[in-house]
């Protein structure tokens, strides 16, 4: 789980997304995004949902979201990636912009599917 984490960690890096795993640590700037993971342990695999939260404020926040969305969208269309003997295969499954209850508040989930094999 842990390579699966700094994997998608380091993806979202290199898009520039503001991310940070379990909850936001640093002062608050819009947009920003929390990643959770639900693993799924399998015989010869590992598998699980990737669920990345994201967060913006102001008239044009959705726009900030949907551009992220977008992003993410792409680099994780059918992503496969080998490191240091461990494959990665990642696929984007769809994303959510339900309501917050605040005015200019607005939040998106993002969902991607996961499996990672070791090798011996």
């Amino acid at each position: 789980m842990v390579d699966m984490l700094g994997f998608i960690s380091d993806q979202l890096d290199q898009l520039g997304v503001p991310y940070e795993f379990g909850e936001w640590t640093s002062e608050i700037s819009y947009p920003y995004f929390v990643g959770s993971f639900d693993e799924i342990e399998h015989r010869a695999y590992t598998g699980g949902v990737f669920t990345l939260d994201g967060w913006s404020r102001g008239s044009k926040s959705k726009l900030s979201l949907a551009e992220v969305n977008d992003k993410v969208k792409e680099k994780f269309k059918d992503l496969t990636a080998v490191q240091e003997g461990t494959a990665f295969f990642i696929t984007y499954r769809n994303a959510l912009m339900p309501p917050t209850g605040e005015e200019d508040l607005h939040r998106i989930t993002i969902t991607l599917n996961t499996n990672e094999w070791k090798g011996a």
